[in-house]
């Protein structure tokens, strides 16, 4: 009987041992992976999406509040994903953060609708602004199948502008793009003089034609923007 009792003793003691060893094991995997969040919050780099920074933040708060074997795993699998989704944010911000010229080239291209596609040089550049100071230093014309009107059909890219569907204009730094983007908003309302959409994303602006549909303009003008964040 005693031992009966001694081994139901033991038995007990080495479950004990053995649920506490499993907590401990899920608390070191979300400790690690709190370590790893916070190392990467420390950088402070900026993302496409900030939100993806901020949810990691809270995720990292929240599992101040975990206390079980379950609590401490479902911290962990959010912190991964969420250090995950923040890495990758950032490397986006990376591909619209001036841009090679051939990049952006390669990227519009692939873009639904887009028929057409060229670069424009100092020569070519119709607002004149290549590789002067405040100008964009890229200029790539896209023709669209959005844009129906004849007019623009035996135009190259470059010759038909925004008017013939979109335009991504590169520039050095964020400032200068929102410059322009400033200086665009001044046509939003002047009728046959409209420069249609136009979007800061990086150090990029994205405009699309003035024949499209608001509709129209905000498809294409997403579809580019997809694209150049697109992570391969």
């Amino acid at each position: 009987m005693k031992l009966r009792k001694l081994f139901v003793s033991i038995l007990c003691i080495l479950m004990v041992f053995c649920f506490t060893g499993c907590s401990s094991e899920a608390k070191k995997s979300m400790d690690t992976g709190v370590q790893s969040a916070n190392a990467l919050l420390d950088k402070n780099q900026k993302a496409y999406d900030m939100s993806t920074k901020s949810t990691l933040k809270k995720d990292v708060k929240d599992s101040e509040k975990a206390n079980s074997d379950a609590d401490y795993k479902k911290s962990t699998k959010k912190i991964k994903s969420d250090i995950k989704a923040y890495k990758n944010s950032i490397k986006q911000l990376k591909q619209v953060t001036k841009p090679s010229q051939d990049f952006l080239l390669e990227r519009a291209k692939t873009v639904d609708t887009i028929t057409d596609v060229e670069a424009a040089t100092e020569e070519t550049d119709i607002n004149n602004m290549m590789n002067k100071a405040g100008g964009y230093y890229a200029y790539i014309a896209m023709k669209s199948s959005l844009v129906t009107d004849s007019y623009y059909a035996d135009q190259s890219p470059v010759e038909a502008g925004t008017d013939g569907g979109a335009v991504i204009e590169a520039f050095k730094t964020v400032k200068a793009a929102k410059a322009r983007n400033e200086y665009l908003a001044a046509f939003d309302t002047a009728g046959m003089f409209n420069s249609g959409s136009h979007k800061v994303v990086g150090t990029l602006v994205i405009r699309t034609s003035s024949n499209l549909t608001a509709s129209q303009q905000k498809q294409l003008e997403q579809a580019i923007i997809d694209k150049l964040v697109e992570l391969k």
